[in-house]
This record gives structure tokens, C-alpha cells and sequence, in this order.
């Protein structure tokens, strides 16, 4: 007697659908960990990324004449728009004729120290060297619009000349925006 036997099946398989659950396996659980790595960074960053800017206008002029107190003095005017926090405020100034540059921060302050600017200092370090919203003396805590803020630049250090150049932009540091940059000529 004699047995026909069909074509010979390979070893280990039974059918043709043995890989599909381990596949659609791997591949939910890989979608399940790309979804949670995505949801976890959402929220690690989401109120850095949820915080907006406060929006305004400025508009500044330089004083290119001698004198104490009031000498060379670069002021700042808040023209229109949203209240800003003086804390979260900081001025980046640069003076084209003696490249210099530097970042002022740590608002509100009775004075400008080595601690409120980062850069080439050249600015008035004595009571007089900062007057308006930035002042501590004279402030709320808010740069209103229609408010001036003003940083003595300080004679002997920078001698500022009518014609010369300056720029100011005014940083929201929270949220590192530029709220308004003006280029100013001494008068």
C-alpha cells in the first residue's frame, strides 16, 4: 500500500499567517511609546511654548551733550501697547562709532552695576545713571506705554557725538522676543 503524500510543508510552519501578531504587536507598542515620548514633551515645554509676549512700540533718542546728571543719556519712550513687566525687560545697546555692546538687565535698579550688564560697560554706574520705568525709586513694576526709561552713558568712558549712531532693541527675556528695536542718531 502505498501513500501519496502532497508537496512537503517547511519545517516550523503551519501557515502562511504566523508573523502578523507579532508584527501588529511590535508596531502598536512602538506607536504607543512615539505617542507618550510626544505627550511628555507637549507638556515638559508647553508653558514655555503657551506664553505669549506682551506686544508694544518704543521709540528712543540719545543726548549727545555733556553734563551731570542728565549728559548723555539714551531714553527709551514705551510709545503704545501692552503693559511690560520692568523684571522681564532687558535693553541691548550698541554704540556704533566705539563698538561697543552690551545687555542690560536686572530691572528695576537704583543703579547700573557689573551685575546689570553684560558687554562693554559704559554706562553711568552712580544714581543718575538710571532714571523712569527701570528705576526702582520710580517705578511700579510695569513699563506703561506713554513712560520713558532712560540709561546715562558715561562721559570719559564714551564720548557720545552728535551724528553718532546707537542702536537699543527692548528683549521680553521670558520669552527671548524682541518686543522693539530703534536706531537712533545723537543729537
Amino acid at each position: 500500500m502505498s501513500r501519496e503524500r502532497g508537496p512537503a510543508k517547511p519545517v516550523g510552519k503551519t501557515d502562511g499567517r504566523g508573523a502578523s501578531p507579532v508584527v501588529g504587536v511590535v508596531l502598536l507598542v512602538g506607536v504607543t511609546v512615539a505617542l507618550a515620548a510626544a505627550a511628555g514633551a507637549a507638556l515638559a515645554f508647553g508653558s514655555a511654548l503657551g506664553e505669549a509676549p506682551p506686544q508694544a512700540a518704543f521709540d528712543a533718542s540719545l543726548d549727545a551733550t555733556d553734563g551731570w546728571p542728565d549728559g548723555q543719556r539714551l531714553r527709551v519712550v514705551h510709545e503704545s501697547g501692552d503693559a511690560v513687566p520692568v523684571g522681564e525687560v532687558a535693553l541691548v545697546v550698541e554704540l556704533d562709532r566705539v563698538d561697543a555692546h552690551a545687555r542690560l538687565t536686572g530691572f528695576p535698579t537704583r543703579r547700573l552695576t557689573g551685575e546689570h550688564v553684560r558687554g562693554r560697560d559704559a554706562f553711568d554706574g552712580t544714581y543718575a545713571g538710571i532714571d523712569g520705568a527701570l528705576d526702582a525709586a520710580h517705578t511700579d513694576g510695569t513699563w506703561d506705554s506713554g513712560e520713558a526709561a532712560s540709561v546715562r552713558i558715561a562721559q570719559g568712558e564714551v564720548d557720545v557725538r552728535p551724528g553718532d549712531g546707537a542702536r537699543v532693541t527692548v528683549v521680553h527675556r521670558p520669552t527671548n522676543t524682541v518686543l522693539g528695536r530703534v536706531a537712533v542718531t545723537a543729537e
